[in-house]
């Protein structure tokens, strides 16, 4: 079976894998955070470029990152396709095809600023989740004092991800082999909507049972991993990153700089 979590596999060679599980789980929301709150579509677009530069050392597959993103994206583009229709005070471009479109120049700034927040977002998630293990993930969780009894469902949540996903795939295979027509992307997606709600309700049994095996060969709820320290080279990872962050926000322009690189590539 296939798996959908972002997550590389026990035995796949990392350079970064020194580095304490904890501090690459708290980077991509260092990352993250400061232009959720800045409104600087530069920022995003220099964090991307860090991103991808990540990617590359670790030899993470980008296409493989991307391809997870074709059932969040579409709601994403419907969700903000339609503020600069209804957003703004600047008329950007006014048509009139028997009835008025108009497209606002500010809700088309701010469209294009939501849609690349949440793209940068999910692709810094999944960029740096892929550098960490299922173990090393739930570690990482644990060295932050959440909850054991949160940890212990999100373990049987993310354990049931890609079977749910692989049944889903089986299912709706088998449907078009009994002759049901799915023609389209939208038609796809209400079949696994559908088939998603049968598979969680049956699989909520499963779980119960699940759990109630682990309690029989001895699981108190707590979960404990071989005690790893974490080192000055994280600790001064961590505050490089943060530095960073903010010689990024509050001294470089990056507005000028990447005008001057667009100027230099149009000479």
């Amino acid at each position: 079976m296939k798996t959908t979590l972002p997550f590389r596999h026990e035995n796949e060679k990392l350079h970064l894998k020194k580095i304490h599980p904890l501090i690459r789980f708290i980077l991509p929301f260092i990352l993250v955070i400061p232009f959720l709150i800045v409104e600087d579509i530069y920022l995003i677009i220099t964090i991307i470029i860090i991103t991808l530069f990540f990617d590359l050392i670790l030899r993470i597959n980008i296409l493989k990152i991307l391809s997870r993103f074709k059932l969040v994206i579409p709601f994403v583009f419907i969700i903000t396709i339609f503020i600069p229709f209804y957003f703004g005070e600047t008329i950007l471009i006014n048509l009139n095809i028997g009835f008025p479109i108009i497209i606002y120049s500010e809700g088309l700034h701010l469209a294009s600023l939501i849609f690349l927040r949440v793209f940068t977002s999910l692709f810094v998630f999944m960029s740096f989740f892929s550098s960490l293990t299922y173990s090393e993930f739930i570690n990482a969780l644990t060295k932050l004092r959440i909850p054991s009894f949160l940890i212990g469902a999100l373990i049987i949540m993310l354990h049931y991800v890609p079977i749910l996903a692989s049944s889903n795939i089986k299912i709706v295979e088998s449907q078009e082999m009994r002759g049901k027509k799915i023609t389209t992307y939208w038609q796809k997606l209400k079949t696994h909507a559908y088939i998603m709600g049968k598979s969680i309700i049956m699989n909520m049994e499963r779980s119960e049972k699940l759990y109630d095996s682990l309690k029989l060969r001895g699981f108190s709820g707590k979960i404990t991993f071989a005690p790893r320290k974490i080192k000055i080279f994280d600790i001064v990872l961590l505050v490089s990153f943060i530095l960073i962050q903010f010689y990024f926000i509050l001294i470089i322009n990056l507005q000028s700089i990447y005008e001057w690189v667009f100027a230099l590539f149009m000479l």
